[in-house]
């Protein structure tokens, strides 16, 4: 996992994220015109769930995985969405990639996410929770 800071609106890096080794974290208040991101790293990943325009990715979320989306570590993102966090305990490799149906993945250090909380990231690494065999079998058939 890793911790890192964006530019404005545009959540670019303000340096190169896959050149930071693992476990490498920005420590500090966040400099205003930035926004803090995190990779997930080895084991994790997150469930990016948007809100805007005419999608709504929560429609298409099975009620039982929605209900083991809202007992891991979440949080609001800017547009209405939500951003899940989980310990992955499948054995596929996952995408990280975009649904289309407003949903999208990014697993371990192939992506990263604006992160929208008050704490240091690793505060929040027990409340990870590990995903169950019906959640890797949905992911899995959206991301693999």
């Amino acid at each position: 996992m890793r911790t890192f800071l964006a530019k404005g609106d545009t959540k670019r890096p303000i340096n190169h994220w896959t050149m930071l080794r693992e476990n490498s974290f920005f420590e500090g208040k966040v400099p205003e015109g930035y926004k803090l991101c995190a990779s997930p790293g080895p084991g994790y990943l997150v469930v990016d769930v948007d809100r805007h325009g005419d999608k709504d990715g929560f429609k298409h979320i099975p009620q039982d995985i929605l209900d083991e989306l809202n007992i891991t570590f979440n949080y609001a993102t800017k547009n209405n969405g939500v951003h899940f966090w989980f310990a992955y305990s499948g054995d596929k490799v996952l995408l990280n990639k975009a649904s289309g149906l407003g949903i999208d993945l990014r697993f371990e250090s192939k992506g990263y996410v604006v992160v929208y909380i008050d704490r240091d990231i690793r505060d929040y690494l027990t409340h990870m929770r590990p995903t169950s065999k019906k959640m890797n079998e949905w992911l899995e058939s959206l991301f693999s």
